[in-house]
């Protein structure tokens, strides 16, 4: 595992390719993330640094694939909360995630 940019929150979450450990900043509500440069089975985890929410099963634009969530609920971050997910080829899915 290896530490990449800091993310700015976005509807559709575009991560950067070094990494898969993430900061992400900002309130923006997320819908979905990209899926340019992950392939199945890429685990990424992001470390939030505000309060967005993170919705469960919403689509986002091209290219990008929804995150099905723990509970069938959206998640809704606050600073220092960690979100786990693994990309099976069409979604994200939620692995784990840490409330601090």
């Amino acid at each position: 595992l290896s530490k990449g940019a800091n993310v700015a929150s976005a509807g559709d979450l575009t991560l950067g390719s070094a990494g898969n450990a993430f900061s992400i900043t900002g309130t923006t509500t997320i819908n979905a993330i990209t899926t340019t440069s992950w392939q199945a089975g890429s685990i990424i985890i992001l470390i939030f640094a505000s309060t967005p929410t993170v919705k469960n099963n919403t689509a986002g634009g091209a290219s990008t694939a929804k995150m099905l969530l723990n509970g069938g609920v959206d998640f809704v971050a606050s600073a220092n909360d960690v979100l786990t997910l693994i990309y099976d080829g069409t979604n994200w899915l939620e692995c784990s995630r840490s409330i601090n």
